[in-house]
């Protein structure tokens, strides 16, 4: 029944088309989760580790990786905690997840609330904090950081850390497979009737 909404879905075709291109102007531009400002683009760089550079993949831009680099080896005491987070999470260090200024500033955010020993364990349990918005961020309580912080950690390196690396990466290709196999077996059953009625 899905595969088959989804097959007429995908033919259907609108009957009214537009005559002529939208202007250029009315064009929206491509979905990007990170927005660049010119302070970003200026943002002091550092060098990537090896470890780090073997994270990414060859088309990441290496320049604005290493801006991003610079703002999260300032949030950590040391450049293994760094190294660290960065394999944990490494959407922190891709440019078009996240921005310099993102980081920077979750990272003030949490010193506000929580000191330096505070924040830096946050962000060593959940690096992916430093993705949020700062000003969103702000709004949060203490004690609901520290809490997320926890579970993450709990889970990524309880439950999911004793997963190989390969399945903990594409966990969500293999819980798409479990979810989808017992519906195509369901589909495939019925064969166009009804069923279990």
């Amino acid at each position: 029944m899905l595969l088959l909404v989804f097959l007429s879905a995908q033919s259907f075709q609108p009957l009214l088309r537009p005559t002529s291109p939208l202007p250029a102007a009315r064009l929206s531009p491509p979905s990007c989760m990170a927005r660049w400002t010119t302070q970003d683009m200026r943002a002091k760089r550092a060098r990537l580790p090896p470890e780090v550079d073997g994270l990414l993949s060859a088309d990441t831009p290496r320049e604005s990786t290493e801006a991003l680099w610079a703002a999260l080896r300032a949030c950590y005491a040391n450049e293994a905690s760094a190294v660290a987070a960065a394999t944990r999470n490494t959407g922190t260090i891709l440019p078009y997840l996240n921005s310099p200024s993102n980081i920077y500033g979750c990272y003030d955010v949490l010193v506000g609330m929580l000191g330096t020993e505070g924040a830096r364990d946050v962000c060593s349990k959940n690096p992916g904090i430093l993705q949020c918005n700062p000003r969103t961020l702000a709004l949060e309580e203490p004690s609901s950081i520290v809490a997320a912080a926890e579970q993450v950690d709990f889970f990524e390196r309880g439950v999911l850390g004793r997963l190989p690396p390969a399945l903990r990466q594409n966990l969500d290709k293999v819980a798409f497979m479990l979810l989808a196999v017992p519906i195509a077996k369901r589909l495939a059953d019925c064969a166009g009737q009804t069923c279990g009625l």
